[in-house]
């Protein structure tokens, strides 16, 4: 899992120079993530977040950022200071929940789970894979959705053996889906391509 920061940031292509305010913070908080400088890339995201209310993308961004970089946290009170501050920014009325916000809590709970598998699998691992199948309902077709589904059960088989055969198919079947997205909001998640075909490899 310490490989999901790499994968994570190169979820956007930035294109041309936006031309509104929200648009260049946006891009320069997402040019600061992919230098390596994910605390002030968060701080920059909370800030748009507060300048746009109505608009979930900033904080989708900002929870995204402190996820990847909480796999990485080894200390066990920082590690769990950093997921209540990440559980602060999922909305809170269900209806608000979409695809999106659905697979950063599946991630979420993932970073959680490793900080100690042997006593958090059984109660968190139902939780986290209800969080990308609920993801899958409201949108099938969603390709994070099925990555992040896949590379889950993958690795809990890992440990608990078990053919993956049907998740690499998941993966194979997520590839042309990311291709398909024509999504026109602006900076819309499109992350995951390159964790699918990494993880492919290992299919083969």
């Amino acid at each position: 899992m310490k490989t999901l920061l790499i994968t994570l940031i190169m979820f956007t292509s930035l294109g041309c120079f936006a031309q509104t305010n929200y648009e260049k913070s946006m891009g320069q908080a997402l040019n600061m993530w992919q230098s390596g400088k994910a605390k002030e890339a968060a701080v920059e995201f909370e800030k748009i977040a507060a300048a746009e209310k109505g608009n979930w993308i900033p904080k989708y961004y900002q929870a995204l950022t402190l996820i990847s970089s909480s796999f990485y946290i080894q200390d066990e009170t920082e590690k769990a200071n950093a997921l209540a501050k990440i559980n602060t920014l999922f909305p809170t009325d269900t209806k608000d929940l979409n695809a999106e916000w659905l697979i950063l809590k599946g991630l979420a709970g993932t970073s959680d789970l490793i900080s100690d598998p042997m006593t958090k699998a059984m109660t968190l691992t139902p939780e986290i894979m209800g969080y990308y199948e609920a993801a899958l309902q409201l949108e099938p077709n969603n390709p994070r959705a099925i990555v992040s589904l896949a590379e889950f059960n993958i690795n809990s088989k890992r440990f608990t053996g078990g053919d993956t055969k049907a998740e690499c198919e998941s993966l194979t079947k997520a590839l042309p889906l990311f291709a398909a997205e024509k999504n026109k909001t602006p900076f819309y998640p499109t992350w995951g391509k390159e964790r699918a075909e990494t993880l492919l490899k290992d299919c083969k």
